[in-house]
C-alpha cells in the first residue's frame, strides 16, 4: 500500500514537471523527469521507487540496445537524430533523467550533449556535453525524418501510466 502510494506520489510529480516543461531542443522527445526534491521521502528513497516503477521498460530497452547501437554506428540517414537516455544526479542526491543527443560512440563509450531542459539537476546545463559509459543508459530513442518515434520505452511507459492515472482521478 505504501509502495503503491508512493509511486502515486512519483507519477503525479512526473506529470506536474512534465506540464511545467518548456520545449526541448529541435528533435528531441519531450522528457518527463523524477523532481525528487518535492518527493517527501529523501532522494534515495524516491530513486528506489523510481527504478522500481520503470524496471520492466529499462529492461526492454536495454535488450535492445546492441541493434540500437548498430544501426546508430552503421549510420543515421538524414534527418534523424539518436538519443540515450541516462540519469544526472547532483551531489546532494537529487535526479534527473535527461536526454543525450550522441554525438560520438565506440563501443561502451559514449559522448553526447544534454538535449533537454533540466527541472531538478542544478549541476549540470541543458547543451552540455557529456560522457558516459553504457552502463549509465537506461533507454534510446532514435527519431526518424517523419518524426516517427523508435524506442523510447521509458517515456512511452510514463505516458501511459500518467493517463491512467488521471483516470482513476
Amino acid at each position: 500500500m505504501l509502495l503503491r502510494s508512493a509511486v502515486r506520489l512519483v507519477l503525479l510529480l512526473l506529470a506536474s514537471a512534465a506540464a511545467r516543461a518548456q520545449q526541448p531542443l529541435p528533435a528531441a522527445p519531450a522528457v518527463v523527469a523524477a523532481p525528487a526534491d518535492a518527493v517527501s521521502v529523501d532522494p534515495a528513497q524516491s530513486l528506489l521507487l523510481f527504478d522500481q516503477l520503470i524496471a520492466a521498460p529499462v529492461q526492454e530497452a536495454l535488450r535492445t540496445l546492441p541493434q540500437a547501437q548498430q544501426r546508430y554506428q552503421a549510420g543515421l540517414k538524414p534527418g534523424e537524430t539518436f538519443f540515450l537516455t541516462t540519469r544526472l544526479v547532483d551531489p546532494d542526491g537529487r535526479f534527473e533523467q535527461v536526454f543525450v543527443l550522441v554525438k560520438q560512440w565506440e563501443g561502451a563509450y559514449v559522448q553526447g550533449t544534454i538535449a533537454n531542459k533540466l527541472e531538478t539537476v542544478t549541476s549540470y546545463t541543458t547543451g552540455q556535453e557529456i560522457e558516459f559509459t553504457t552502463k549509465a543508459v537506461l533507454d534510446w530513442t532514435l527519431i526518424r525524418a517523419n518524426g516517427f518515434e523508435e524506442g523510447n520505452y521509458v517515456g512511452k511507459f510514463l505516458d501511459i501510466q500518467n493517463r491512467l492515472d488521471a483516470l482513476e482521478r
